[in-house]
Formats: structure tokens, C-alpha cells, sequence
């Protein structure tokens, strides 16, 4: 097995926390482009606006993630596993690929380590892309792809102590 090549996990946090603030901003400017019939355009342009720096942190966490599994063993590179991510129609598969196939690199390594406790719940990731998927209840998937994003923080940071 090749070594896994040093991911720094520096920035990662405060990536989350960013991520985080304008998700919620946009969730609140989505509420109120449904409540307010008068300014529904004004809003939604709000919440388009606050939701670009959220997938953009989400981005980078998940591009990092898969730069921390980079070993020779893995198919999927970093730039893959986000740029398909934007492709559309197509991201509703990819979404499967990238979460859950992360999960699955953390697991893999963590097992060819010998450390267990470095395991990731791969379930988070499976229902974030089912949600996801499901389109209409997408927003649903926010609150489990939210504990994915804490998972691989973790994780990175794992495999950079060990």
C-alpha cells in the first residue's frame, strides 16, 4: 500500500463555520422569498447570492477530503470528485460517488492502519445523497451533509496526526 500523502487540516474549521453562516443566511432568505409574495424576486436573489460561498466552502472541504485519500489505491482525484459535482443531472449520481465514496477511502484506510476508531459513519453521506437525489426533499439533506462536513474535518485531521 502506498502512504498517504500529509493533507493539511488547517483552515478547515473555520471553512465549516463559513459554509455554515451562509447556508443558514440563504435558508433564511429562501423562507422569506415564500412569505413575502411582494419581494419573492428580491429574495430569492438574496438566498442565490448567500448559497454561492456555502457551496464554494463545501467545495473546498470535500476537495480536501479527497486529497487527504489520495494513496495510488483511489479512482477518484479531488477535482474530480467536486467538478462532476457540477454537472447537471448528472450530480444526482455523483453525489454518491463523492460522499459515500469518501466515507469508504476514510473506512479503507483507517482499517489498513488498524485503527477503528478513526472509522467514519457512513450513513450520514448515503442520506445526504438520497435527499439530495429525491430533489424535492433536497433541502432535507442540508442538515445531514452539515454532520458529512464535521465527519471528514475529523477525518483529515485523523489521518494528518497519524
Amino acid at each position: 500500500m502506498h502512504p498517504v500523502p500529509r493533507t493539511s487540516s488547517s483552515g478547515l474549521i473555520v471553512f465549516a463555520i463559513l459554509h455554515h453562516v451562509a447556508w443558514a443566511i440563504s435558508l433564511v432568505f429562501t423562507i422569506m422569498s415564500f412569505a413575502d409574495s411582494y419581494d419573492a424576486t428580491m429574495w430569492t436573489v438574496l438566498s442565490i447570492l448567500f448559497s454561492i460561498p456555502a457551496v464554494v466552502f463545501y467545495a473546498l472541504i470535500l476537495h480536501r477530503g479527497w486529497s487527504a485519500v489520495q494513496d495510488g489505491i483511489t479512482d477518484v482525484t479531488p477535482g474530480k470528485a467536486v467538478g462532476f459535482g457540477f454537472i447537471p443531472f448528472f450530480n444526482l449520481y455523483w453525489n454518491f460517488v463523492a460522499l459515500v465514496g469518501l466515507t469508504k477511502q476514510f473506512n479503507r484506510i483507517a482499517d489498513a492502519r488498524g485503527r477503528p476508531d478513526q472509522k467514519v459513519n457512513e450513513g450520514f453521506a448515503l442520506t445526504a445523497s438520497i435527499l439530495s437525489a429525491t430533489i424535492c426533499l433536497a433541502p432535507l439533506a442540508g442538515a445531514f451533509s452539515i454532520v458529512f462536513l464535521w465527519q471528514t474535518i475529523g477525518a483529515v485531521k485523523d489521518l494528518e496526526n497519524s
